[in-house]
Order: structure tokens, then sequence, then C-alpha cells
């Protein structure tokens, strides 16, 4: 097995597909991580050159698939361990068949996978549209903590400074600790990385956060509880996120 390990951006990517065309050694695999080498396994360590990926990018604006850098820069996003290779298959696909469009082109294995990527991106964005949750602190902006599986919040700040136009707020992707802030004029993305993000809530807020789950506790039957239905239509993953899902208030 071949492997390309690189540093998991886009120009490293587009440096990958450039290297293995140049050097017509097309890899099996491609990671951002360190892997470990079996006996007839081949390692090769690709540096990001940007201009080697400005070839590659020029190439494929020239291609008959349409959108694909923004197809590429969405599928980025995706938390899915093997997006590297499922990525670079299908930039192979709409090369190798230069003047198709391949982006419909479901029968072929790689560009089903391509399109399952990008949609369980999309999807995500969609739902969480709908399930973030913002809470005041007591500096008066709003903070809202998620735990997305693809890397998200960028995508996900237009919507919500669009939503709440004059008003400052933070949301909070816990899982990579990454920071989109809008202060009310822009937008910011900020890597905490290992640094502890800590947020203090208003008394207001407190006060109505459990008045909230008063309510919530309150309006349900515990005879007819479906903890299956209520999965169903909200998984599991998300109930941590949500003030009336938490943990004092799972038993009703």
């Amino acid at each position: 097995m071949t492997t390309y390990v690189f540093d998991g951006t886009k120009i490293g990517l587009l440096t990958c597909v450039f290297d293995a065309y140049y050097g017509k050694l097309i890899p099996n695999r491609l990671t951002d991580k360190e892997v470990q080498v079996g006996f007839c396994d081949k390692i090769y360590n690709i540096e990001s050159d940007v201009t080697k990926s400005s070839r590659v990018s020029k190439c494929l604006k020239g291609l008959a698939t349409p959108y694909l850098l923004k197809d590429i820069a969405l599928a980025l996003k995706s938390g899915q361990e093997d997006k590297f290779t499922v990525i670079f298959n299908y930039i192979k696909c709409a090369i190798d068949n230069k003047k198709a469009d391949i982006s419909k082109n479901f029968a072929d294995s790689r560009v089903l996978a391509f399109s399952d990527l990008i949609k369980k991106v999309t999807n995500e964005i969609h739902r969480f549209k709908g399930f973030i949750r913002f809470e005041q602190s007591v500096d008066g902006y709003y903070y809202a903590h998620y735990t997305p599986e693809n890397d998200i919040t960028w995508l996900l700040m237009p919507h919500f400074a669009s939503r709440f136009a004059d008003q400052a707020f933070i949301i909070h992707d816990t899982k990579r600790n990454v920071l989109g802030m809008y202060d009310g004029y822009k937008v910011t993305e900020v890597n905490a990385e290992d640094r502890q993000v800590t947020i203090y809530l208003s008394d207001e807020e407190v006060n109505f956060k459990k008045l909230w789950q008063t309510y919530y506790k309150s309006v349900n039957i515990k005879e007819r509880k479906n903890h299956r239905l209520m999965k169903q239509f909200l998984p599991l993953k998300y109930w941590d996120n949500l003030p009336e899902k938490q943990l004092e208030f799972l038993t009703f």
C-alpha cells in the first residue's frame, strides 16, 4: 500500500495530486496522521507547495465537472477519517474524465463516496441551524456550545450573523475547541487549541434556564415517555448541548 502523509490543508492536498501525477505514483491512502508501516507499505511525506497547488487548482478549474474546488473545500470540513482519500479519488476521477461532468455519475464508487461525504457535512449544517442553543453571558454576549462531527463552525457563522445582526455571540465547537465569534460587525474564527474556555452566565440566564428545565419536566407525562421516539427525532449525540436534556432532567 502506498500512503501519502501531508499537513491536512487544501494546499497540501493539491500538492499530493501534483506529485501523484508528476511522479506517476498514485497513492492508495492519504492522511495527515502518523501511520503504522506494514512490511510492503510505502510511505511518502509530502510537503505543501504553493506553486504545485496553484497549477493543480488551475487545472481543476478547466475541467467539465462544475464547482469542483468549492466542493473540495466543503469536503475538507468533514470529520470522516478517510476523507482525504475520498477527495483524492474524486479529483483523480475528474481529471481522468476531464471532458465529462462526473458529479452525478453515482455508478462510479468514487463519485458516490464523495457525494456521501458532502451530504454528511451539509446535513449537519442544516440540523445545527435549528439545534444551536444560545445562553447569555455576564458580559452581555451570547454563547452556544456544540459537538459536531464535522468542522462546520465557520460554515454556520453567516447564518447566525444574519439572524442576530446586532448581537455579539460565540459558537464554540467543544470537540475541536474552535470558536466562531461575531462582534456585531464581522465574523472571526479562533482556534483555542489546548486552552480552556470558561464562560460565566448572567443571573438572568441561569434563572431562565432553570425555569425552562422545570417547564420541560412538568409537561412530560411519565407514563408515556418514549425515549426511542425522542432519539428518532433528535439524535442522542445532540442532547448534551440542550439545557432541557441535561443529566438531572433526563429521568422524568
